[in-house]
């Protein structure tokens, strides 16, 4: 490899976190810049350090991986994510590429694996392995099918979360801490869901929500 690649890692298990940055270190073209154990510190260092990659955990305790990665897509899109993630999560998979992540290693994957994906992501090419290929084509072609059924606007997992918890009468606020996200996040979704299907307010949204049966049963 003719160039190094910048890494930043943010994970909140310490050990894990440690020992990724050595294995990491061991490769000739790949140099950790940073590391952090949580969103905010992590956008932080990213802003100043500007690492060609950053290797996000999707299960952070303050900001979850998917809003840092939709805060880094908005901000600094030159720095490329690749979300670590956990198996059976194919609807965390997609909402991670819509806010903008070019990969997605399982944490029980080899290491091998995850090189090869960074090396990609650098290269401009998005990158996740057969199964979780498959998984997500399995899930395009079923949201494929409820686009059929219920129009073509179609609401990400997290939305459909956030009507779910509306419908039960949660404020901002509450739905805020119960998914560990900041209020003006849910203001932000809250905004997209009504925008996406052109409702006035968070009744309607409800309703609509009630109509297509995207609500959970109690």
């Amino acid at each position: 490899m003719n160039k190094s690649i910048h890494i930043f890692i943010v994970d909140d298990n310490r050990l894990f976190r440690e020992g990724l940055v050595s294995m990491l270190e061991e490769q000739d073209d790949l140099i950790v810049v940073g590391q952090a154990e949580n969103g905010r510190e992590a956008l932080k260092m990213i802003k100043k350090l500007r690492p060609q990659i950053a290797l996000i955990d999707i299960g952070l305790p303050d900001k979850d991986g998917i809003e840092v990665t939709q805060t880094l897509h908005d901000d600094m899109p030159e720095v490329k994510v690749i979300i670590l993630g956990m198996p059976d999560l194919t609807e965390q998979i997609m909402v991670c590429i819509e806010a903008g992540a070019v990969g997605y290693v399982l944490k029980e994957a080899s290491f091998d694996h995850l090189v090869e994906t960074i090396r990609s992501a650098q290269r401009g090419e998005s990158f996740c392995s057969p199964r979780m290929a498959a998984s997500l084509f399995s899930r395009v072609a079923e949201l494929a099918g409820e686009g059929t059924s219920h129009g073509s606007v179609k609401l990400t997992p997290r939305e459909v979360q956030i009507i779910n918890q509306i419908a039960e009468g949660l404020t901002n606020k509450e739905i805020a801490k119960l998914l560990s996200i900041e209020v003006q996040t849910v203001k932000n979704h809250v905004h997209n869901i009504l925008d996406k299907l052109q409702l006035q307010n968070r009744i309607e949204a409800v309703q609509y929500a009630r109509e297509r049966k995207l609500l959970k049963k109690n």
